[in-house]
């Protein structure tokens, strides 16, 4: 394991990066959710040790305000998670050229839709818990703070991890960001979508709406798992983990030949 920083648009981003020891395969970029961090409360070790089994790398970090990352996590909208993962991206093509997949877990699914979905060079995506409508998401979740963020106060919650404040723009930002069209930009590559029935956060139906404009019929619903799988991370982990090891080597396959066929350039 590497910790490293990350150049982003509004200051350094901290990261992790796990490599494995064989030859790299694909590289796992890692977006953690709403007040998340990159370490997913330490389940990032053993999972990225698994990842790496597979011969897949992963790099997963903080987006701006979040855990050792530089910035005000007040000032969070779905904009700036989006430009926080494309520099992340850039980073990731100059440094390790391999195929790339993106994980985004809650919000941090949300932002890859927003940021990456059908960004070229991007091979695979997998969806934990990700609300395509996160208007409709965040609205049921502020209550009336909602209404009060969009006509342009700041709010000041609290969570188990404290007390925080968000800025107006959040809300006001998610009508700039139409996820329905970046899910549907999806179509053609491998998708894996994963929700849990009893989610208390994101209604479960934005998992089967994801699927269905990404145009995937990999969806699965655990019946009992509520938003943060809990008692269930391991099982997410193994269907997650046995999707990619089908995935990574018909990635690695395609890949090799565009790359023979001088279809496609990697950065180097």
């Amino acid at each position: 394991m590497e910790k490293l920083y990350i150049k982003g648009p509004g200051g350094r981003l901290s990261a992790l990066l796990f490599t494995p020891e064989s030859e790299l395969r694909a590289l796992i970029i890692i977006c953690h959710g709403f007040r998340g961090a990159k370490e997913n409360g330490g389940k990032i070790f053993p999972f990225a040790r698994r990842l790496n089994n597979l011969g897949a790398g992963v790099l997963a970090f903080d987006f701006s305000g979040s855990g050792e990352s530089e910035g005000d996590f007040s000032a969070i909208t779905l904009a700036r998670q989006a430009a926080d993962l494309q520099s992340v991206i850039q980073y990731a093509r100059q440094r390790l050229p391999a195929p790339l997949i993106l994980l985004g877990r809650s919000f941090g699914g949300s932002t890859v839709l927003a940021g990456a979905a059908g960004t070229s060079g991007i091979d695979a995506y997998v969806f934990w818990s990700t609300p395509v409508d996160v208007a409709e998401t965040f609205g049921r979740i502020l209550g009336a703070d909602y209404g009060r963020m969009q006509a342009g106060e700041q709010v000041t919650l609290s969570d188990m991890g404290g007390s925080f404040t968000l800025q107006a723009e959040l809300v006001q930002d998610f009508g700039r960001h139409n996820l329905r069209e970046r899910a549907a930009a999806l179509q053609g590559k491998p998708v894996m979508v994963i929700h849990g029935e009893q989610d208390e956060v994101v209604d479960p139906a934005n998992a089967a709406l994801l699927a269905t404009l990404a145009g995937t019929e990999e969806l699965v619903v655990f019946p009992g798992a509520d938003h943060r799988f809990t008692d269930f991370t391991r099982q997410r982990e193994d269907v997650t983990l046995e999707w990619l090891q089908k995935t990574i080597p018909s990635q690695r396959k395609s890949i090799d030949s565009l790359r023979g066929n001088n279809q496609l350039t990697f950065p180097r």
